[in-house]
């Protein structure tokens, strides 16, 4: 079902980018071109931007657009990431063999980076103004602390490692010479690293008792991704 949204939203930004009212305003005698009614076009530098939306899965958002050329710009995104929060949260919080005491996950700070080329191809658009598409390569580890939930073993640690590319469509809109709110959604593929332990447990014969111990252990494979959300600029 969410990937039916997310498809859904991915069709109608385009489709939003046109259809929206319109104005013709002079540029100079003989010639005119479009603008959008209710948005400014601007002609910034650079956007400085944040993505709440982004902080639901762990993340602390923050990227920078620079422009490139006439129709397009590139884009990076760095900052931390807090397991355990939101969506973050992948599997149960205790893990361990039926009757055996259970890993407790803790949170635990991480970090994330991505790259991003826009396109811009609106005629008559600035760049950082209006529809655009986008291919984007991000890697983000969340790390997590696993504790013995019975305390007989001392604290170990766990991982899970994205590796992420995705094709993104926007459209980012300005509300002011320096204030925009940039919509996008795309899909793409997700190369995923996870490392984890449980509390293994095996009778000893000599002692008549269990010993307890880490069974740490890794799994990998890949998925589809989607991703949808808002991002606030600040520009110059």
């Amino acid at each position: 079902m969410l990937k039916k949204i997310i498809v859904l939203v991915i069709a109608l930004i385009p489709v939003l980018a046109y259809s929206q009212e319109e104005r013709i305003v002079i540029v100079e005698k003989g010639r005119s071109r479009k603008e959008p009614k209710d948005h400014k076009i601007v002609d910034n530098n650079y956007v400085m931007k944040f993505s709440p939306i982004q902080m639901l899965l762990g993340e602390i958002n923050l990227g920078f657009e620079k422009v490139i050329d006439e129709m397009s710009s590139f884009e990076i995104e760095l900052g931390p990431t807090v397991s355990e929060v939101g969506f973050s949260v992948n599997e149960n919080h205790y893990n361990g063999p039926w009757g055996s005491p259970g890993a407790q996950r803790e949170t635990a700070m991480g970090y994330f980076g991505s790259v991003a080329y826009r396109f811009y191809p609106m005629d008559g658009m600035k760049v950082l103004n209006g529809f655009y598409v986008s291919p984007v390569i991000k890697y983000r580890l969340y790390n997590f602390g696993l504790s013995d939930y019975s305390g007989l073993l001392g604290d170990t640690k766990g991982s899970e490692g994205q590796a992420m590319f995705t094709f993104n469509v926007g459209v980012q809109r300005w509300y002011s010479d320096h204030f925009s709110m940039d919509f996008f959604a795309g899909l793409g593929l997700c190369q995923e690293v996870h490392k984890t332990a449980q509390v293994q447990y095996l009778y000893n014969g000599t002692t008549g008792e269990y010993d307890y111990s880490w069974d740490k252990y890794s799994y990998s494979g890949v998925r589809f991704s989607a991703t949808m959300g808002v991002k606030i600029g600040i520009g110059r």
